[in-house]
């Protein structure tokens, strides 16, 4: 299907669902659209106005309002306005003041809302580029205000992606400024894929990660255009996703937009509200919300709060959250992304603050309190009947015990709603089957409302999936088998050998755990952080001694918090602390958190924002790096961070705590440096390996709704499926069996070593897509512990181990290095319709040009070339520079033709080599600008002039000198008007190139 027929037919559809196509104002430029919102302003504001339309100096002023606008944050703010109604301030003429309607965030759908597409406006007057031309291709307009931006790309042309870098493009261009600031949402579809974003603050900040697909109500992906605008751009879908579902982060300027299973959650709880309102019924138990950890369940919850608050017969909000340090961060996060206007209402408060809170006549307001704050309170003999609605983060855990049944005892009209990323599943109240547990999520809360699983989340790259293994010390395995679980715990897992054992195993594999992906032979160290989760407050004591006595240069800190009771007396374990404490304000010079009002949560935010890498610790700073934290039950909840890629688990778990503890290493990031959380337990192996299948069966299936699913073991067919949805890592043996036959291939096509650049356009396009597939899966092999060159059990498929091993057939970092090197070349040749993404090894390649292979050999074998010129030792020469880009190659080989010549007569050292290669560069560098000039009918001295002129990582704007020499040929060769964008754009991308 044709671009312009694909547009079409997406235009015909949105029609059907309550937009209005302006042929009339399509195809024109972008002064159309600031004299259609003209009209709509004088027709919305005609009472405030009094009949006087606005003057052209009136109009001017508004937009130079809307010109204030800088990021789509800023945007939105006015959008939201006060009370539903975004406005703008105008003195008029004559001196008056009065507020012009610019949109009505509550008219969804209704009122003065007018809902309009248009197509191929141009832009003649961008900011950040000399081009005149720029079209895009339709806009959907709320009065007026162009809120979403669509671009379509036919699938037989080019993918999805092509389009994600056209509005990449369009805001480097300088695009989104005026009216077009107020864009919020920009849609990416073709045929089969429709995706969504919010509109980045800048262009720097594009990142398909936060690109979305769209999940209907079951949970299956919406891949059919059609369905795609029926349920997310129609008429009120659209309307709500650019006020309702948009989120402003003020502490990022940014603004984010929630995906599809937030929606749904957010709607579902809302209907639930409106369904007890229309019934004239208040129920206790509301619903809970199923979300797994690293799904975003801080907004999910945030914006029903807001909404709650916001509900008319809804006097306050009270969020519950299970332990005092998470407080203040939720309520920060809340104050982050609430509307100015609504910052105030959002109040941390105790038992007692609470009370006085809720007896004053003020506006609905979101109190967060812990669990424990408010039971004291009802202990204390308070109760309230207002209508209140109570929300409970981690539901799964702060809703236990008799605290619940007291305080709904209290709160007679409050509502309870919970979320929580493992709920509890033990009791099926409809069977009156009874399990282990003593209550079930379900049971404090009422129906799951809505639920999206790990296995969502990693199949929408949301989250990572796991790679677990298991270590069994000499010390357990010596172990005698009459012991008994108290004599076990006390003679093995509690003694000073064995927590010596799990140390030095940490230790030993550190580097490689913590170590970044490789790139042209260099794994960059310490580029992620690992926690040790173990039993009780004196095990952490004692492992963090052990680190400081057998690695003082592992950066390591303790922590647990005064409410943890097991271990010795607390005296002990607060002197303890007290130490730890100290030694991390000595190797940190942070401030003495010893001497604070509430030491305990300094030190713990200080941990955490060292370990996420958060201000101050943002700025790359090695000093600032904290490898390990040492925990009991501290952080194994609550804490995110996606530099965090290990947990080691001296500690037995199960069910929703094993998944919870897991998870706080599956957070994504680059996936060649982190393409799984890794996990690694130390005790009872056997057992721990049998919770962990059983516990992600149960959170990725759906839950234990009935006594026999608890007492059920996952089938051979559920495990295998956590392998094909790569919610565990698979064997490395099935890895290095699969990528055999695709580094053949590579082998066919560039030789043994990868010396070879593939010939023939078909297979540099089919050579760069499976380097770079083998690529990145030989990186998760690297990051799951695999050397190269290390021979590997095989498994047979009930999970047994073989007599068979398998090596995988690349042999080296050498030979790896060599296939990047290779990756690179090709790509750089390609259409640029068909280049990949390679930002990473190209990178890698410039950084450690001189690091790639050995100099110093380097330079050896060439003078032995130049003592005796013979074929071996020119061989020898070119075997050596493999892993090289292209380029190096080819500077080399110069070089080598020029001994062979008897240019050379001198030894090379280091530093005339260099010398020496930087010439031919230079040369070489010339010679490509004067092809270039008589490929393109240009003077070649010219050219070189304007590349001298050529600043690198700069914009033709933000160089003055180069922008008038390019102007200068462009009036000597008398280049049209419309033609010169396009020149300018060719010959900037040329010149990146040579660099």
């Amino acid at each position: 299907m044709a671009e312009e027929k694909f547009e079409l037919a997406v235009i015909e559809k949105l029609t059907h669902e309550g937009w209005t196509y302006r042929e009339d104002l399509s195809g024109k430029t972008e002064e159309v659209l600031y004299a259609h919102w003209r009209e709509i302003l004088n027709r919305n504001n005609r009472t405030k106005l009094e009949g006087k339309e606005l003057s052209e100096n009136e109009f001017r002023r508004l937009v130079e309002q809307v010109n204030q606008n800088k990021s789509p944050y800023a945007a939105q703010l006015l959008l939201a306005g006060a009370g539903g109604k975004g406005t703008l301030p105008l003195i008029r003429d004559d001196g008056s003041q009065l507020s012009i309607e610019i949109f009505y965030g509550d008219e969804v759908a209704g009122g003065h809302s007018e809902y309009e597409v248009v197509r191929q406006i141009t832009f003649n007057h961008l900011t950040n580029t000399l081009g005149k031309n720029r079209r895009i291709d339709l806009l959907l307009l709320i009065n007026g205000l162009p809120v979403a931006h669509v671009e379509e790309k036919d699938e037989h042309l080019q993918n999805q992606w092509g389009a994600f870098e056209q509005l990449h493009k369009y805001n480097n261009d300088g695009m989104y400024t005026g009216l077009m600031s107020f864009v919020q949402v920009q849609f990416i579809l073709s045929q089969h894929s429709a995706h969504y974003l919010a509109r980045p603050k800048n262009s720097e900040s594009y990142n398909r990660d936060f690109v979305f697909g769209w999940r209907d109500d079951n949970g299956r992906d919406v891949t059919d255009t059609m369905e795609f605008i029926h349920q997310v751009m129609g008429i009120p879908a659209l309307h709500r996703l650019v006020t309702v579902n948009m989120i402003p982060d003020a502490s990022n300027d940014n603004l984010m937009v929630m995906r599809s299973y937030q929606i749904q959650a957010t709607r579902a709880i809302m209907d639930r509200m409106r369904t007890m309102k229309n019934n004239h019924l208040i129920e206790k138990e509301g619903g809970y919300i199923w979300h797994t950890t690293g799904s975003g369940k801080t907004v999910t919850s945030f914006k029903v709060a807001q909404l709650l608050a916001s509900m008319d017969d809804v006097k306050h909000v009270i969020f519950i959250v299970d332990r005092v340090d998470l407080v203040n961060q939720t309520a920060e996060n809340f104050k982050n992304f609430a509307y100015v206007t609504f910052k105030d209402r959002i109040k941390v408060v105790n038992g007692n603050q609470l009370k006085r809170e809720l007896k004053k006549k003020q506006a609905p307001s979101i109190f967060l309190i812990t669990v424990q704050g408010l039971s004291d309170a009802v202990k204390r003999g308070w109760t309230d009947d207002q209508r209140l609605v109570i929300l409970m983060d981690e539901a799964h855990r702060s809703a236990s015990g008799d605290s619940v049944k007291r305080i709904k005892q209290a709160l007679p009209n409050t509502t309870w709603f919970g979320f929580t990323g493992t709920p509890n599943f033990y009791s099926d109240e409809v069977n009156d089957v009874k399990t282990t547990r003593e209550v079930s999520t379900h049971d404090v809360f009422g129906p799951r409302l809505h639920r999206y699983t790990i296995k969502d989340a990693i199949g929408d790259g949301n989250v990572l999936g796991f790679d677990v293994t298991y270590y069994e010390t000499d010390i357990e395995h010596d172990a005698s088998a009459d012991l008994d679980e108290k004599q076990l715990e006390k003679e093995v897992y509690a003694s000073h050998a064995f927590r010596q054992s799990v140390a030095a195993d940490i230790v030993q594999h550190w580097q490689d755990n913590a170590a970044g992906p490789i790139e042209m032979g260099h794994r960059a160290p310490n580029q992620f952080q690992g926690m040790l989760a173990v039993s009780g407050k004196q095990a952490v004591a004692d492992y963090y001694n052990i680190f400081k006595e057998i690695a003082p240069d592992l950066r390591v800190a303790m922590t647990y918090s005064r409410d943890e009771s097991n271990g010795t007396g607390s005296s002990d374990s607060q002197e303890n602390l007290k130490q730890a404490m100290r030694d991390y304000i000595k190797r940190y010079q942070t401030a003495n958190f010893i001497e604070h009002d509430d030491p305990g949560r300094d030190y713990l935010n200080d941990i955490t924002k060292r370990l996420a890498r958060k201000k101050p610790y943002n700025r790359g700073n090695d000093d600032d790096r904290l490898d390990l934290v040492i925990v009991s039950d501290q952080l194994l909840t609550g804490f995110d961070s996606k530099y965090l890629n290990i947990i080691y688990l001296d500690k037995l778990l199960q069910e929703g705590l094993l998944i919870q503890a897991m998870s706080r290493t599956n957070r994504t990031i680059d996936k060649n440096a982190k393409p799984h959380g890794k996990v690694r337990f130390y005790r009872k192996g056997q057992v721990m390996e049998d919770h962990v299948r059983e516990a992600l069966v149960i959170y990725t299936k759906g839950g234990n709704d009935t006594q026999a699913d608890a007492e059920k073991h996952p089938s051979l067919d559920d495990q295998q499926e956590l392998f094909n949805d790569d919610i565990l890592a698979p064997n490395q043996a099935s890895q290095i069996q699969d990528l055999a036959p695709k580094i053949e291939r590579l082998k066919e096509m560039a030789g043994d070593d990868f010396s070879q650049k593939p010939r023939g356009e078909k297979d540099q396009i089919e050579f760069a897509h499976l380097a770079a597939d083998v690529n990145q899966k030989v990186q998760r092999l690297v990051q799951q512990g695999y050397a190269f060159g290390e021979a590997v059990t095989v498994f047979d498929g009930a999970g047994r181990t073989t007599d068979e091993k398998v090596t995988l057939s690349i042999a080296s970092e050498n030979d790896f290095s060599a296939l990047q090197a290779r990756l690179n070349d090709v790509n750089q040749i390609l259409p640029d319709d068909k280049k990949l993404d390679l930002t990473n090894i190209k990178i890698a390649l410039d950084k450690y040009a001189s690091e790639i292979i050995d100099y110093d050999l380097l330079v050896d074998l060439l003078n032995q070339y130049m003592d005796d010129v013979v074929p071996k030792k020119r061989k020898a020469v070119e075997e050596h520079i493999t892993p090289m880009d292209q380029d190096g190659q080819d500077e080399i080989s110069e070089i080598l033709d020029g001994i062979e010549r008897g240019n050379y007569q001198k030894h090379f050292d280091v530093e005339s080599l260099k010398v020496e290669r930087t010439k031919i560069r230079s040369k070489n560098t010339e010679l490509a600008l004067y092809k270039w000039a008589a490929d393109h009918n240009f003077n070649g001295n010219q050219i070189i002039e304007a590349y001298d002129l050529y600043q690198p990582g700069f914009k033709l704007n933000d160089t003055p000198e180069l922008n008038a020499k390019l102007q200068e040929i462009e009036i000597q060769n008398d280049i049209g008007f419309f033609e010169i964008a396009d020149f300018e754009e060719a010959i900037m991308k040329f010149f990146a190139s040579l660099q």
